[in-house]
């Protein structure tokens, strides 16, 4: 009764979605079974309720690349919530746009392995820095959901190239010089305030037991003491 009355008066509005949800997607390691990373399937199984749950209005894209900041593949905006006249079943329209969502970031992702334009490697910084330009003025809630495993590799990355793989970050002294190099190469983005998933994130330094806290450490001590982000990476 109370949608039927509220049908006929005017100034009576729904509740409509709200903020941009910003998808950074590593197409270095997706479908590589040495790295156990497949982006496209973690896209497909995890995007859609990532999205529902953080309530967004907007997606928008970024690719990971060997050189992300300048990388060549793009992706469309989608709009979840679109306005539109007479009758509706707004949750049933959005879930079809969130599945637009999932295509449009399958298809960036396949743009990323197949350009010959793109440097491989996965300069996950870099990234996070094309989605730190993206923030949305105004206030407005801004989710960043990163399908990586974080194992950044980024050989165009200045005279200080990070490569995970072979970096030393054995001890909090050699993170620290790590960190404060990229700092000083003002390659760390600012993601204050950004509210942060990531999916992926250690998935291969997982397994080693030796391996993995030093990995996990670094990247919250950069994300935390040098972006700013509240919200610390952790496995999804």
């Amino acid at each position: 009764m109370a949608a039927v009355l509220c049908a006929g008066l005017t100034g009576c509005s729904e509740d409509r979605l709200a903020g941009v949800c910003d998808v950074v997607l590593d197409g270095s390691g997706s479908s590589e079974p040495k790295t156990g990373f497949d982006a496209e399937q973690r896209v497909r199984a995890q995007l859609p309720r990532q999205l529902f749950q953080a309530g967004c209005r907007t997606v928008t894209f970024e690719p990971i690349t060997g050189a992300s900041r300048s990388a060549y593949c793009t992706a469309d905006d989608v709009d979840l919530d679109p306005d539109a006249a007479g009758n509706l079943d707004r949750p049933a329209l959005r879930n079809t746009r969130r599945g637009l969502a999932v295509q449009r970031a399958g298809e960036l992702l396949g743009c990323v392995r197949t350009d010959q334009r793109e440097v491989p490697g996965s300069d996950v910084l870099g990234g996070l820095w094309r989605a730190a330009e993206e923030r949305p003025t105004g206030g407005a809630g801004y989710h960043l959901i990163v399908f990586s495993d974080f194992m950044a590799t980024d050989p165009k990355g200045g005279d200080h190239p990070l490569n995970l793989y072979e970096d030393d970050l054995s001890t909090p002294e050699k993170r620290r010089a790590i960190i404060e190099r990229l700092a000083a190469d003002k390659r760390i983005p600012n993601l204050s305030g950004v509210r942060l998933v990531t999916i992926g994130y250690g998935t291969l330094q997982g397994r080693d037991p030796v391996a993995f806290p030093a990995f996990d450490a670094f990247w919250k001590e950069l994300l935390k003491d040098k972006a700013h982000c509240p919200v610390e990476p952790k496995k999804v």
